[in-house]
């Protein structure tokens, strides 16, 4: 093969992300230079922000880098952080309620809200300012108008919203997304137009991080085990978080007297909403299967946007009509009352979702039994199970239903006493596709891998006999599951064959009329072997069972 103009490149020198970047600096320089407001726009940065940049955005997009890569060891390996210590497990778990909010599950994850915090904290802390606003306030007049200080509230405010967001978020829930929520919520409110701007920019920054993490694709045609992308959001902590946001710009709007056009923030919600599938209700029926009820979604966001207009609306029906971003008006005394309700329903919005995640929360979770047997890690256990009741679940009685343990899981599971923690990791759909996966555990400073293995074989017309292996790293490994005997379909001289799973591996039992008559270990690759009468020959990953001539398929080996 012909060398390509990247082979000639230094190995250390990522020239595909040189040119990513530098095609897109470019862009945006054409950009600005072909607008004739560009001064005007750079110079009214430079009236909201000190040095016309948003410091208290860009100093809680580091402070949330430096814990994944240092308390979650992304720094060892970015795409492989530990997650299962840092989730909001319960209240009787404190690490994982104060962690939750601030760590994440993948370096995509942590990539795409950190993505989103620069585009919608940037419209929300230009909205704040890091100079007063008052007519006759002075910079270092006070504290609250001292700029360096306006700049620390931005990342304080996110961590007081970050901690609120994992005490009660819904589920055992980790990333920065509640928070992200809560930003976009105050953006909307405090400027509508310029926070759909930031909702587009989101999207073409991610393309352009997607593009710099992941320069080259390969696509290999291969099954796959895909759980829909509306069934791994927390709905309910996005809707915490942009509810506590739209809550704190209506106060800011209070304490200003400027409020934005009713429409546009209608607008404005509903696009949000639609983009970041807030419309995605769904509910959890066991074993990997999901329930959307995408009709309900679609009907609460717009009523729900209505709700948030009216605490704003002041029945000017020229307020629609002008073009200002932000117009000045006082509230007329006589639709005190409309605003009045509307932030009280998004109040109690708050509070009612808010409410829903105390069950959980309190619940003991950690006291739900483990499939057997488990191998242990410190203060875990890890597990493999089919359609074992939920121990998440179970751990709760929530009003209406009778039986919580109807919901059941399959899988490899989790658990610590210590840490209220019961989660399956690795559906029994993901392990039989792919044969293996690493489960990771730990803590602060610590962390170790569980190698789990599927091995089996699928007698033909039935379905696959295996076993589950589970090996700590440095241990000998733990044999954590063993599937029924099945017998295959093809009947072969008046005889049935039936695999089964054995110490040593797999075997064939040849049986006449319900009596066995003798059993066999399945052959190696290219190698025969005798029972009851039967040649059994394995040709790859296939056995081929045959007598007088007659020749079939009567099991195959599972891919690994």
């Amino acid at each position: 093969m012909l060398p390509g103009p990247m082979d000639a490149v230094p190995s250390w020198l990522p020239l595909r992300t040189l040119t990513v970047l530098l095609a897109a600096a470019v862009s945006l320089g054409v950009a600005l230079v072909a607008s004739d407001r560009t001064d005007r726009r750079l110079g009214a940065l430079r009236r909201r922000l000190l040095l016309g940049v948003p410091w208290g955005t860009a100093l809680t997009i580091g402070a949330v880098a430096l814990v994944y890569l240092f308390v979650q060891g992304g720094i060892e390996d970015p795409r492989d952080p530990l997650v299962i210590p840092f989730r909001s497990w319960s209240y009787r778990y404190p690490l994982g309620m104060v962690t939750a909010a601030f760590t994440h599950s993948s370096l995509g994850h942590v990539t795409g809200n950190l993505v989103a915090t620069a585009a919608f904290g940037s419209v929300a802390e230009y909205a704040w300012g890091h100079y007063p606003r008052k007519r006759g306030a002075h910079s270092f007049g006070s504290a609250l108008t001292n700029p360096f200080v306006r700049i620390l509230i931005v990342p304080a405010g996110a961590l007081v919203v970050g901690l609120f967001t994992s005490l009660f978020a819904l589920g055992p829930v980790v990333g920065f997304s509640g928070v992200v929520f809560a930003i976009a919520g105050f953006a909307l409110v405090q400027r509508p137009l310029t926070a759909l701007l930031a909702l587009l920019a989101d999207q073409v920054l991610g393309f352009l991080v997607v593009a710099v993490q992941t320069p080259r694709v390969v696509a290999v045609p291969r099954p796959r085990v895909i759980t829909p992308w509306w069934a791994s959001i927390a709905i309910q902590g996005h809707a915490i978080g942009l509810f506590a946001g739209i809550l704190l710009g209506f106060g800011l709007l209070y304490y200003r007297d400027r409020w934005p056009d009713p429409t546009r923030l209608w607008f404005g919600l509903l696009v949000f909403a639609e983009f970041q599938g807030l419309w995605a209700l769904y509910v959890p029926e066991g074993n990997g299967r999901f329930v959307l009820f995408r009709w309900l979604g679609a009907a609460v966001v717009f009523v729900l946007a209505a709700v948030v207009i009216l605490g704003i609306w002041d029945g000017d029906e020229r307020a629609g009509s002008r073009l200002d971003w932000l117009v000045e008006r006082r509230l007329p005394e006589s639709t005190a009352g409309v605003h009045t309700v509307g932030l009280a329903v998004v109040l109690v919005l708050l509070l009612g979702l808010s409410g829903a995640a105390i069950p959980y929360n309190v619940a003991p979770i950690g006291d739900s039994p483990a499939p057997q047997p488990t191998v242990e890690v410190r203060d875990y256990t890890v597990s493999y199970g089919e359609d074992v009741p939920d121990g998440y679940v179970r751990s709760v009685s929530l009003p209406f239903v009778d039986d919580p343990t109807a919901i059941n899981t399959s899988g490899v599971v989790v658990t610590s006493q210590r840490r209220h923690v019961w989660q399956t990791v690795v559906l029994e759909s993901q392990l039989r596709n792919r044969g293996f996966a690493t489960v990771e555990v730990g803590g602060v400073g610590w962390r170790r891998n569980v190698h789990v293995n599927r091995t089996g074989w699928r007698p033909a017309g039935n379905d696959s006999v295996y076993k589950v292996y589970l090996r700590p790293a440095g241990d000998e490994r733990t044999r954590g599951y063993t599937s029924e005997p099945r017998r295959a379909d093809p009947v072969v001289a008046g005889r049935n064959v039936t695999l089964v799973p054995t110490d040593g591996g797999f075997a064939f039992a040849v049986s006449r009329e319900g009596r066995t008559l003798a059993t066999a270990s399945v052959p190696g690759r290219n190698r025969t072997t005798t029972a009851g009468g039967l040649t059994f020959r394995r040709n790859g990953s296939q056995v081929f069972a045959s007598d007088e001539g007659t020749r079939v398929t009567i099991a195959t080996r599972e891919a690994a």
